[in-house]
């Protein structure tokens, strides 16, 4: 469970830097395409004020005209209406151009021209500020004004002197709904809200003339001098303050991306956690948990190559008599065997070295920086234990054998010096097991092959009937090639056909009784004994009854309890 937690830690955390990157990419994209956003409205509102003043100075430019036509005329109007009219029809935002003098407004429209009262009302802004450019002789604009018949209009104001004197005023109408039309419209189709504002001439606070930004914060701000005014352009983007496209695409990309990271770390944590798996299937007995022989192998080499001159000890442990723990509880009971020899030895060496099965019911141990003396008093503590093994809830004794060696006095490598152990093993093995010894110059190489002849070859090929059974059930546990010939058997299945693999069947009927009894009585209750017998058996082609006698010694056996070795000798064939 921990280990899942702590892949889910790393997985939530790939994700949460895979987001936090994409999250300071898009920021940090963001800020470049607002400061790429602002530079184009600032340069846009720049270009729109010049349009504003482009428009402007057309009506100053009138008004001057208008001005310089009336001087030069010295006041006379009649030929300056002609020339106001040519101006009208080239300038379409001009509504009217008028001359105000002595009370009286001269008003030239596209198509007449009338005298009219001024339309100014005494005392109001319009009327203080065309006073104030008559006293500053300042060409001015004014407004926006509430104007009759056209609504709000601007006035662009030049106050007439003829030689000197104050004669009046040019004045040049422009209606506010026509000024700056296309610009405004251009700016809209450009996804800008905008907002004009301009001061009056005498001064003051600025004064909203258009606006479609309502209160929203404005990105641009533009001003200018013209007309004795101070006019002002701010705009924003339609879509400030909203998340651009790309930005949105981008963190879409980065979610996905973050999840594909997620997904990838997933499987680098399962190719990892495979890995340290496989390495340890490979270095771990997958049985006993100890290290397998492949990595006690390059560890101890690797040790004893770096360390020549220190000491060490090496040893070979086998359990005795596993076979007949595998052959009497099944494998798995020889299983729970290997495991409660790996846990005491783990237990007793695991600190002090290496420690590895080595195969099948032998192990391997090497206790680094230990001479012999030392490794004997510590192997000594192995035998202190009560050795078992639980299988289906029922503790049963076990013995082990061991042979150490010494390095580098008994062996300059890995490989002799476990091979010096085998030797001192297989030593123990054929002189008694459940003990140790430590190799000696003496021992024969040749000690495991040997073994092996002495338990299988004798047996098998002893030149006498010689059986082995178990007194519990008067099992047959052996029989030997003499036996299967004696009783005209060919070969062993077809031995335990025939004599049902007891001790019964073995013996003619009648004697089967008699027999038993007398063996009891000879041995006792004793874990050791021998026995003299005679009775009858029968052969199985010929049906011939035989006379034998049998020599039976009876010991006791850790795993089979009372087990006899039964040697049988033939007195010939009993008469019909």
């Amino acid at each position: 469970m921990k280990r899942e937690w702590k892949w889910l830690g790393i997985v939530l955390l790939v994700f949460a830097v895979s987001l936090a990157v994409t999250g300071i990419f898009c920021k940090l994209e963001w800020a470049s395409i607002d400061q790429r956003h602002l530079a184009k409205t600032e340069l846009n509102a720049q270009i729109a004020c010049d349009y504003f003043k482009n428009d402007l100075e057309d009506g100053v430019n009138v008004a001057e005209a208008i001005d310089a036509g009336v001087v030069g005329n010295s006041g006379a109007v009649d030929r300056v209406a002609k020339t106001a009219r040519y101006m009208i029809k080239k300038y379409p935002n001009i509504h009217s151009m008028q001359l105000v003098h002595q009370g009286q407004t001269v008003r030239v429209l596209r198509g007449k021209t009338e005298i009219v009262p001024s339309d100014l009302q005494k005392g109001s802004q319009a009327d203080k500020d065309l006073n104030y450019c008559r006293r500053k002789r300042l060409t001015g604009i004014i407004g926006p004004a509430k104007l009759k018949n056209i609504g709000k209009g601007i006035l662009i104001c030049k106050p007439i002197f003829i030689k000197g004197k104050f004669w009046g005023y040019t004045v040049v109408t422009i209606k506010q709904s026509r000024l700056f039309k296309k610009t405004f419209k251009n700016l809209d189709s450009l996804s800008y809200y905008y907002r004009l504002s301009k001061t009056h001439v005498t001064g003051g606070d600025f004064q909203q003339m258009n606006s479609t930004m309502g209160q929203k914060p404005a990105q641009a701000s533009v001003t200018f001098k013209l007309g004795g005014c101070s006019w002002k352009l701010e705009t924003c983007r339609k879509d400030a303050g909203t998340m651009p496209g790309q930005i949105k695409g981008g963190l879409a990309l980065g979610f996905t991306i973050a999840v594909v990271n997620s997904l990838l770390a997933c499987l680098l944590l399962n190719y990892i956690e495979r890995g340290k798996n496989l390495a340890k299937l490979v270095n771990t007995d997958y049985l006993t948990g100890l290290m397998s022989r492949q990595a006690f192998d390059r560890d101890a080499s690797k040790h004893l190559e770096s360390h020549p001159s220190e000491p060490a000890v090496g040893a070979i442990i086998d359990i005795d008599d596993f076979k007949y723990i595998n052959d009497l509880y099944g494998h798995e009971a020889g299983d729970e065997a290997l495991k409660a020899v790996a846990q005491v030895l783990r237990a007793d060496f695991g600190g002090q070295g290496l420690v590895c099965r080595n195969g099948g019911d032998e192990f391997a141990v090497l206790l680094p920086d230990t001479t012999l003396t030392e490794g004997r008093a510590i192997f000594q503590k192995l035998y202190r234990h009560e050795l078992t093994f639980v299988h289906n809830g029922k503790k049963y004794p076990y013995t082990v054998s061991l042979g150490f060696a010494a390095y580098p006095e008994q062996g300059k490598s890995r490989e002799e010096l476990l091979n010096r152990a085998d030797m001192a093993l297989y030593t123990v093995k054929s002189t008694g097991k459940g003990t140790m010894a430590a190799y000696s110059e003496n021992m024969l190489k040749e000690g495991r092959s040997q073994l092996g002849f002495n338990l299988r070859d004798l047996a098998v090929n002893l030149p006498g009937a010689f059986f082995i059974y178990r007194q519990e059930d008067e099992k047959i546990l052996f029989a030997n090639k003499e036996l299967l010939n004696l009783l005209e058997c060919d070969n062993m299945e077809e031995f335990i056909k025939f004599v049902g693999r007891s001790v019964k069947g073995l013996l003619a009927p009648e004697d089967y009784e008699r027999t038993i009894a007398s063996r009891n009585a000879q041995i006792g209750d004793g874990d050791e004994g021998r026995a003299t017998l005679d009775y009858h058996v029968i052969t199985r082609k010929t049906h011939r009854r035989l006379k034998m006698h049998a020599v039976a010694h009876m010991v006791k056996n850790p795993y089979f309890g009372k087990i006899y070795y039964v040697i049988l000798g033939s007195r010939g064939e009993e008469a019909d």
